[in-house]
């Protein structure tokens, strides 16, 4: 009789075992480049509004904003609307920095917390 309960122990284990080496392969191929794309996405966005910071954000809209539009006029041949295409490239990238600002605000308050112990 122990040596059935010693060998059904071992099948447990083994099967445990398989499971946690499967589950561990699972989270390397999905969740690891998913966390990867995720960190380099968010430090693209801080280190641009950054530079929209250092350069001054109204001429960086704007400068951004004229590159923008003229990579999208080259796209189409249609040129009617080039005031509006310029005036949503400059709400996206004035969205863009004020994006990067509040997370580089939520990550020095999470920084703080660590470190500090501040329960903000």
């Amino acid at each position: 009789m122990n040596l059935f309960f010693r060998f059904i122990r071992f099948l447990f284990l083994f099967i445990l075992q398989i499971l946690l080496n499967l589950t561990i392969t699972i989270c390397r191929l999905i969740l690891l480049p998913l966390l990867i794309a995720v960190l380099r996405l968010g430090s693209a966005l801080v280190f641009f509004s950054f530079r929209a910071t250092v350069n001054g954000p109204a001429h960086f809209v704007d400068r951004f904003a004229g590159d923008w539009t003229r990579r999208v006029l080259d796209l189409v041949d249609d040129r009617e609307h080039i005031h509006e295409v310029y005036q949503l490239c400059r709400l996206i990238v004035a969205c863009l920095i004020l994006l990067g600002w509040i997370l580089t605000g939520v990550f020095t308050v999470e920084i703080l917390r660590v470190v500090f112990g501040f329960f903000i």
